[in-house]
């Protein structure tokens, strides 16, 4: 992937880097050195909102129901 440096020392990070990075406006970036050369970049921090997007639930929405019966399932386990 490559990126351009402009005159104020700032690159923009492709969609596709953002997206797999789960990042967003005004996200920290922190750019680690590898002993072998070259960089690898992290998300700052793991918090609540990045959490959140990683682990986002596609399926059906549980009823009170299904809750109430996985409880009751698991609860002498």
């Amino acid at each position: 992937m490559e990126v351009t440096l402009t005159t104020k020392g700032q690159i923009t990070l492709p969609k596709a880097l953002r997206d797999s990075l789960h990042l967003k406006t005004g996200d920290k970036i922190i750019f680690e050195m590898l002993e072998e050369g070259g960089y690898r970049l992290r998300p700052k921090t793991l918090d609540v909102r990045v959490l959140k997007r990683r682990m986002k639930y596609k399926g059906p929405a549980a009823t009170l129901e299904d809750m109430d019966q996985a409880i009751m399932k698991n609860a002498g386990e």
